[in-house]
Parts: structure tokens; C-alpha cells; sequence
């Protein structure tokens, strides 16, 4: 008895291992197996693009398209899990088409049930001719009744209060009138003033409180720490290959010179892979690439995690969430 008892214990273990084997092999997938993305696109004066995302060799794959229209696939093991509903559409008429083709043979047969229904139903009908009620004297004089329910009543005319109103106070009305309209003029410009200084005596609040958090030593070390995982964030994300060009212009170089600048502060993340060509004499804007690259989960954890273990942006995070 004990021999067995044990067997089963031993059986009963290797199925746990085998199971918590599984489990770890798919985290271990999970966070370090990268999904992969591609990018290509164009625009002149018409917009081209797609865009695919593949997972663990192409085992799973979404692609999205654009020219014209939108369109999505998505595949599982080489199967397409959703049907266009182009073509969902034409399964669906196939499929009543189908059912609704009837033989010679069924509809010889449904003609003659309906032939037989209608004989049976007009004898019927024959047969009870005389026992209808004939009320429709009372229905007459019902409709009578409603008639002169429905006539229109004569309204008569109100009088207008100004009538009523005593010849001589006009001239003091009006009087009273200007002034409370000049004392409600005064209290708005007097609330509006109040407000205005209120607003002000916030924001210099504000201002000393911001200059106290920054001068804060632990929430300097915070914001570097927080500049370097956000740099390594984005070296994450951006394609690791591909080229692209981009020339743009408006008709007022101030504005082309402006856009320039904005765009100054992005490029240096991505100059390898993109050049930006401003054209100041004209207005245009075309674009072309062709990208690739990969986002790897565990790493993206890496960088949350390291986050996390600081205890100062703990508390700011507790703050800001209140």
C-alpha cells in the first residue's frame, strides 16, 4: 500500500513540475522575445501605408494597410483569424441564396396546400355572411359628439399692465433703473479685480513652491533619474533599421524656420535613419520610409522596475495619483 501511496505522490509532483515548467517557459517567452514591427509609408499628395507586427517566429501576425481604404489581417499560425466583411458579406448572400432555392417539385407541392386553404377558408366565410353586428349608428353619432367637443373657445384679450401704471412714475423708474444698473456695473468690476488678484496671489504661491520642490535635492536626483529611463525608453522604441526622407516648406519661411526648430529637438534620436530637407521658397510636404525594429517586454519592466525602487518618486507617484 505504501509502495503505491508514493507513486502516486511521485506521479502527482511531476505533473507540478511539468506545469510550473510551462508556466516559466511562457513568462520566459513573454519577456524576452521581442515583438518586431515594420513600418513603410509614403505621401505624395496620397497617403500609402502599412504596418506589421509579428511575434515569436511570425506565430502570430497583424497587419494593417492603407491606400484608399483601411484594412486589417490578422493571422495565427498562418490562419486568418477575422474574415473582411467584403467577404463575409458574400459568404452570407451565397448562404441564402442557397436556402432559398426551392425545386419544381416543393413548390408544385406548397402551390397546391394554399389552394386547398383558400377553398376551405371562403366556405367558411359563405357560411357566416349573416352574423355581422351592424353598429354603425352609434359610431355616427359618436363622431357627432366629438365634433362639438372639438370647437374653438373664444379667448379673450388681456390687458396690458402698462395701462394700470400711474402718469407719474415714469421719470422715477427710469431713475432707479440707471442707478442699480450702474451699482451692479461696480460690483462686477470690483469682483473681477478681487479675482484677478486672487489669481495672482495662487500663482506666486505656486511659483515658490515649485522653486522649493526643485531646489529639493532628493527630487533633483529624481528628475535625472527619470530623464535617463525616459532616453532609455525611447532608444527602446525607435526602429533599429530603415531610412527615411522627409521635405517640407511653407510659403512663409518664419513658419518653415519655426517647424525646423521644433523639429530639432527630436532629431537627434532618429538621425540616423531620417533626413528632414526644410525648402523655404515654397509650400510642399512629401515623405517616404521604410522602417524596422523591436519592443521587448521584459525590457520595458527593466525600466518601470528601476522607477519603482526609488522611494522619493514612490511618494510623488502617491501624490499625483491623490
Amino acid at each position: 500500500m505504501l509502495p503505491i501511496i508514493l507513486f502516486i505522490l511521485k506521479l502527482l509532483g511531476i505533473l507540478v513540475l511539468i506545469l510550473l515548467g510551462l508556466v516559466l517557459g511562457v513568462l520566459l517567452l513573454i519577456l524576452f522575445v521581442p515583438v518586431r514591427y515594420r513600418i513603410e509609408g509614403s505621401y505624395y499628395e496620397r497617403l500609402k501605408g502599412k504596418v506589421r507586427v509579428t511575434w515569436l517566429l511570425h506565430i502570430i501576425s497583424v497587419t494593417a494597410a492603407y491606400e484608399d481604404e483601411f484594412s486589417i489581417l490578422i493571422r495565427l499560425f498562418g490562419f486568418r483569424l477575422f474574415k473582411p466583411v467584403e467577404e463575409s458579406r458574400e459568404d452570407a448572400e451565397e448562404m441564402l441564396v442557397h436556402a432559398m432555392e426551392v425545386t419544381d417539385e416543393d413548390a408544385e407541392e406548397f402551390s397546391g396546400d394554399i389552394l386547398k386553404d383558400v377553398e376551405h377558408s371562403g366556405k367558411k366565410r359563405l357560411t357566416e355572411e349573416g352574423k355581422l353586428p351592424e353598429n354603425t349608428a352609434s359610431g355616427s353619432e359618436r363622431t357627432n359628439s366629438e365634433e362639438k367637443r372639438k370647437e374653438p373657445q373664444k379667448i379673450e384679450p388681456q390687458k396690458s399692465s402698462r395701462l394700470n401704471e400711474e402718469p407719474g412714475q415714469g421719470s422715477g423708474g427710469k431713475a432707479q433703473a440707471a442707478a442699480d444698473r450702474l451699482s451692479s456695473i461696480f460690483a462686477k468690476l470690483k469682483y473681477s479685480f478681487e479675482g484677478i488678484c486672487d489669481k495672482l496671489k495662487t500663482i506666486k504661491e505656486k511659483k515658490e513652491e515649485i522653486q522649493a520642490w526643485i531646489s529639493n535635492e532628493n527630487n533633483r536626483k529624481t528628475i535625472r533619474l527619470l530623464l535617463r529611463q525616459l532616453k532609455k525608453l525611447i532608444r527602446h522604441l525607435l526602429p533599429k533599421k530603415g531610412k527615411g526622407e522627409v521635405v517640407f516648406g511653407f510659403d512663409d519661411p518664419y513658419t518653415t524656420g519655426q517647424v525646423l526648430t521644433a523639429v530639432s529637438a527630436v532629431y537627434p534620436f532618429c538621425h540616423k535613419q531620417l533626413d528632414i530637407y526644410p525648402v523655404f521658397d515654397r509650400q510642399v510636404f512629401t515623405a517616404e520610409g521604410h522602417f524596422k525594429g523591436r519592443i521587448r517586454a521584459g525590457t520595458l519592466l527593466l525600466i518601470a522596475g528601476r522607477m519603482l525602487l526609488d522611494k522619493n518618486f514612490r511618494g510623488l507617484l502617491r501624490k499625483w495619483l491623490r
